[in-house]
């Protein structure tokens, strides 16, 4: 029995804390009760499971952390998520939206097995292999427009890639979350610059910049755009 107490976010719903505020630890319930993903902690509280979500290990907890303006996470919205990985942060969405639909798009055939191995009990996620920097070679495996496409890939060009996923999938007012991971795009560039380069790209494809967050405590280099198509 954990002497932890966990309660409601105060702001997004299907995300729970312990803690201050001020410090608090991220947790979601577990939608695959007694299994782990990545090792995570699972506490049981008042008939619960909860899995701890570790935002050195998911940047999406990471950008929980610095508490954005609007709740993005609605638990029926279909989501595109480019990067998935062997699906970290996957299953914690798996657990949030637990009404609407993720495809996992990964690019590595290794982490694509992980995926695949670490998510065959989540129903709501829909693994694919295939490179986000194509977005129609994976469409017949996509049958829905999205509500929100989160992006986090490792490759130069991230906002371009973002723009024609969205042209493919994304909704009119959906929403785009683009974790820009400077150092992949320019080792030399000063990391200021770079993410500056990347939301002058978004802004030139039409999109309003909702919100800006930095996560570098979390993931060294790293910048977070939300953004919505105008």
């Amino acid at each position: 029995m954990s002497n932890i107490t966990i309660r409601n976010h105060p702001k997004y719903p299907r995300i729970y804390v312990s803690g201050s505020l001020e410090n608090p630890r991220l947790y979601t319930i577990n939608k695959t009760p007694g299994k782990r993903v990545y090792d995570e902690r699972l506490i049981h509280y008042e008939g619960i499971e909860y899995r701890e979500w570790d935002p050195y290990r998911s940047k999406l907890a990471a950008i929980i952390l610095q508490n954005p303006i609007k709740d993005y996470l609605r638990k029926g919205l279909n989501c595109l998520y480019l990067g998935a990985a062997s699906g970290t942060t996957v299953s914690h969405l798996s657990d949030i939206l637990e009404e609407g639909t993720i495809f996992a798009v990964e690019f590595a055939e290794r982490s694509i097995r992980q995926l695949v191995q670490n998510t065959n009990n989540r129903e709501n996620i829909i693994p694919i292999l295939g490179d986000a920097r194509h977005p129609a070679d994976y469409s017949r495996n996509i049958f829905t427009d999205v509500d929100l496409i989160y992006q986090d890939v490792a490759q130069p060009n991230q906002a371009e890639i973002a723009i024609s996923n969205t042209k493919q999938y994304l909704k009119e007012d959906g929403i785009l979350i683009l974790v820009i991971k400077t150092q992949s795009i320019d080792s030399i560039s000063k990391s200021d610059k770079t993410y500056k380069k990347e939301k002058s790209t978004l802004l030139g494809a039409n999109f309003e910049i909702l919100e800006t967050l930095n996560i570098n405590r979390y993931a060294a280099e790293h910048m977070v755009l939300i953004a919505q198509k105008k």
